[in-house]
């Protein structure tokens, strides 16, 4: 089972990557059969009004904190008549583990030690924020431009020296402090020595904040298939 965060923007990216990269012979057959969840949100209106409703939706949902800069930069970027707060990581994790995941797996035959979560931006946050949290809710993490937290790491290493997932990180290359910060978080977690951890990282080249979703994605289904 597969798990998209930003299913607005990647759940059709990720359903024809997975479909072409299982094709049922052997030298197309890079990932298993798998069910996609896309999670994402109920707006209406025009493209552009869609767009900018799920901005705002993101915002709420991945990132733990109040930012009110962040939510300036959004509201300027992609203004709506009712701005919605940041901050509600901690809920929407409840809600994925309480009600989205028991509701899934009640409905389909899936395994309930096999599930992936891919997220992006934003979502890669989040997704490192689950992993923390929640490290046996899903068995495989890909993270694409993240900005890991460094103290969520720290404060998980105090009280535990397993951490049995497979990981992927992705950055691309646009900035050195991205490339710089992702090394270092990477070397943070290799120091831990934590029993279980398969960790597998990648710097893109030649790519922007967005266009690394695809590449990204891919790269990383295929680590923590592998």
């Amino acid at each position: 089972m597969i798990y998209v965060l930003d299913a607005n923007l990647y759940f059709g990216l990720v359903v024809d990557m997975v479909r072409a990269m299982n094709i049922r012979v052997d030298f197309c057959n890079e990932l298993p059969d798998a069910f996609i969840v896309g999670i994402g949100y109920p707006v209406t209106g025009s493209l552009g009004e869609m767009l900018h409703q799920v901005m705002h939706l993101r915002l709420r949902d991945f990132v733990r904190v109040r930012e009110e800069g962040f939510e300036q930069f959004i509201q300027e970027n992609f203004p709506v008549p009712n701005p919605i707060t940041s901050g509600n990581a901690g809920p929407f994790l409840q809600f994925l583990r309480q009600e989205l995941i028991p509701l899934i797996e009640s409905d389909y035959q899936a395994d309930p030690a096999d599930r992936t979560l891919l997220g992006h931006s934003w979502g890669a946050d989040f997704t490192l924020y689950t992993l923390f949290q929640q490290p046996r809710l899903f068995q495989r993490y890909v993270a694409a431009s993240p900005e890991p937290n460094f103290d969520d790491e720290q404060h998980y290493a105090a009280h535990h020296d397993s951490l049995p997932v497979r990981l992927h990180l992705v950055v691309e290359d646009m900035k050195d402090q991205d490339i710089a910060n992702l090394e270092s978080f990477v070397s943070r977690l290799e120091s831990r020595r934590y029993s279980g951890l398969t960790l597998t990282h990648q710097v893109i080249a030649n790519s922007t904040h967005c266009a690394v979703v695809p590449p990204a994605f891919q790269a990383g289904l295929v680590a923590v298939f592998s």
